[in-house]
C-alpha cells in the first residue's frame, strides 16, 4: 500500500474518530461551558475521569486483545464464534463486577472524588463503562474487517445522537449535568446496537474457552496498561480536586480535553495502520513501520502547529472569558500530547513482535513518574503543575518506548521526534509572544496563517519526496 493510499484510509478513520471526539470534546464544549456553571463543568470533569477507570476495569483489556488475536481466528473462519465468546465472557465478568460495586462502589467513588456525590453519578459511570465495551467491540470489528466507510458512518451517527440529545437536554429542557450524562448514555447505547447487528445469526450462545485463553495473554497486560494510563493521564486531576475549587478543575479539564485532540488523532492513525502491519508479511513490516512513522510525524506536527498558533482563539471560541486563564495550561498540554503521539508507532512495533509487556512497562513507568510528579507539583502549582506533570511524564515514556522498539527492530525515530518537539515548543513560545506585540487581531491572524502555511508546505515536501 503506497503512502497516498495509507494517508486516505488514515484520514477516513481519523475523521470518523474526530467526529465523535469533536462532538463530545470540542463542538459541544460551548454548549457545555455556557449552560453549565463552571463548578458543574468541573464536576463533569471529575465524573469523566472516574468513568475512565471504571471503563478500564469493565473492559478487562479485551478490546486490545481482540485487535491482536482477531486475524488468527479469521484465517480459520471462526471470527464470529470468537467475538461471541469474548462478549459472553465480558457479560460474566460484568455480573461479578456489579456485585462488587453494590458492596463497595460508594467507598471507591469517595476515594476517587471526595467532593463529588456518589449518587447518582456512580450509576452513570458504571452504565457508561458497560455500554462502552459493547460499542467498542462493534466498531473494532469494522476496523479489523477494513470497512472504513461503514465505520465512519457509525461514528458520525454516534456524534449526531450525542449532539441532538445534549442540545435538547441542556439548552431546551435545562436538565443540567444529569441531562448531559443521559445524552452520553444514549449515544453510547446507540453505537452498542452495532455489535448485535454484525453478529446476527452468527452469534454462538456459548463460551469457547480456547478463544478466551488465546486472548488473556494480551488482555492481562493491556488491562494493566490501561490502569497505568489512567494514573498517567488522570492522577493529576484526582489530586487537583483535593487542593482547588471545582472552578479551577474546570479550567484544567477544559484545557486537557482540547489538547486531547492531538492524542485522539494519533490513536486514530494507529488504529488505521495496525491491521496493515499485523497482517503483513514479515519482510514488509520494517518498510510499513518506517512509512507509518514518517506519516505520523507529518500529520501530528501539522495538527499540533495549528492548535498551538490558534490556541487563544480556540479557548475564546469554546468557553466564556472565565476560562481564559487556561491558555498557558493548554499550550503545555498540547506539546505534551504531541510528545505522546510518537509512541504510537513504537507501541505498534512492540505489539507486532509480541512484546506487549514492554509496551505496558512503558506506561507503568509513565504512571509512576506521573504519580510522583503530581504529589510534588500539583499541591504547589495547582493546575499549571498538573500540566507540567503530563508534559514530563509523556515525554519521558515516549523516549523509553522508542528505545525499547529500537532494541527490538533496529529502527529509530529519536532525532525526528526531538526535532518535532523543538518545533512544537517554539510554536508555543510564538503563541505566547505574539499577543505582547499589540498588533491588530487581523495582522496577528495573518502572521499565524503564514507561519502555519510555511510549515505545512515543508511537511508536505518532506513527506512526498520519498
Amino acid at each position: 500500500m503506497d503512502t497516498r493510499r495509507l494517508l486516505s484510509i488514515t484520514i477516513l478513520y481519523g475523521a470518523a474518530d474526530v467526529a465523535v471526539m469533536a462532538m463530545g470534546g470540542f463542538l459541544l464544549l460551548p454548549l457545555y461551558t455556557h449552560t453549565l456553571t463552571q463548578a458543574a463543568f468541573g464536576t463533569y470533569v471529575a465524573i469523566k475521569a472516574n468513568t475512565e477507570i471504571f471503563t478500564y476495569l469493565v473492559c478487562l483489556g479485551l478490546p486490545s486483545a481482540v485487535s491482536r488475536v482477531y486475524f488468527d481466528h479469521r484465517q480459520s473462519g471462526q471470527q464470529a464464534a470468537y467475538i461471541s465468546s469474548v462478549l459472553l465472557f465480558f457479560a460474566l465478568c460484568l455480573t461479578m463486577l456489579l456485585g462488587a460495586m453494590a458492596a463497595w462502589g460508594q467507598q471507591l467513588w469517595t476515594a476517587l472524588s471526595p467532593t463529588t456525590p456518589a449518587m447518582p453519578y456512580l450509576g452513570f459511570s458504571i452504565g457508561l463503562a458497560a455500554l462502552s465495551f459493547v460499542s467498542t467491540l462493534g466498531t473494532l470489528w469494522l476496523r479489523m474487517e477494513g470497512r472504513a466507510k461503514a465505520f465512519a458512518l457509525v461514528q458520525v451517527g454516534t456524534a449526531a445522537v450525542l449532539a441532538g440529545m445534549a442540545t435538547v437536554n441542556l439548552a431546551v429542557l435545562d436538565m443540567g449535568l444529569p441531562g448531559l450524562l443521559w445524552a452520553m448514555v444514549a449515544s453510547t447505547a446507540a453505537t452498542g446496537l452495532l455489535l448485535p447487528a454484525l453478529l446476527g445469526r452468527s452469534f454462538r450462545p456459548r463460551i469457547d474457552w480456547q478463544h478466551i485463553r488465546t486472548s488473556l495473554p494480551f488482555a492481562g497486560p493491556s488491562l494493566l496498561g490501561y490502569v497505568a494510563y489512567f494514573l498517567l493521564n488522570r492522577i493529576s486531576t484526582l489530586i487537583l480536586q483535593r487542593h482547588v475549587s471545582m472552578d479551577e478543575v474546570a479550567v484544567f479539564g477544559l484545557s486537557q480535553q482540547l489538547a486531547m485532540i492531538v492524542t485522539i488523532a494519533a490513536t486514530a492513525f494507529a488504529k488505521a495502520q495496525q491491521p496493515m502491519v499485523f497482517s503483513a508479511e514479515p519482510a514488509n513490516v520494517p518498510r510499513l513501520l518506517d512509512r507509518a512513522g514518517r506519516l505520523l510525524r507529518a500529520m501530528m506536527l501539522g495538527l499540533t502547529a495549528m492548535l498551538l498558533l490558534f490556541s487563544s482563539e480556540l479557548l475564546a471560541l469554546v468557553a466564556p472569558r472565565s476560562y481564559a486563564d487556561g491558555l498557558q495550561i493548554l499550550l503545555i498540554l498540547l506539546v505534551a500530547n504531541f510528545a505522546n503521539s510518537f509512541s504510537q508507532v513504537s507501541d505498534t512495533a512492540l505489539l507486532y513482535h509480541r512484546h506487549p509487556r514492554a509496551s505496558v512497562a512503558v506506561t507503568i513507568f509513565g504512571a509512576l513518574l506521573s504519580v510522583c510528579l503530581s504529589l510534588l507539583l500539583v499541591p504547589r502549582y495547582h493546575a499549571l503543575g498538573a500540566a507540567m506533570v503530563l508534559a514530563g511524564a509523556f515525554t519521558s515514556m515516549t523516549l523509553l518506548s522508542h528505545w525499547l522498539a529500537w532494541r527490538v527492530t533496529g529502527q529509530s525515530y529519536l532525532l525526528p521526534m526531538l526535532g518535532g518537539l523543538a518545533t512544537a515548543a517554539g510554536l508555543a513560545a510564538v503563541a505566547v509572544w505574539l499577543p505582547t506585540l499589540g498588533w491588530s487581531a487581523a495582522l496577528t491572524a495573518s502572521l499565524k496563517l503564514a507561519v502555519l502555511a510555511t510549515l505545512i508546505g515543508a511537511i508536505r515536501w518532506r513527506l512526498f519526496r520519498h
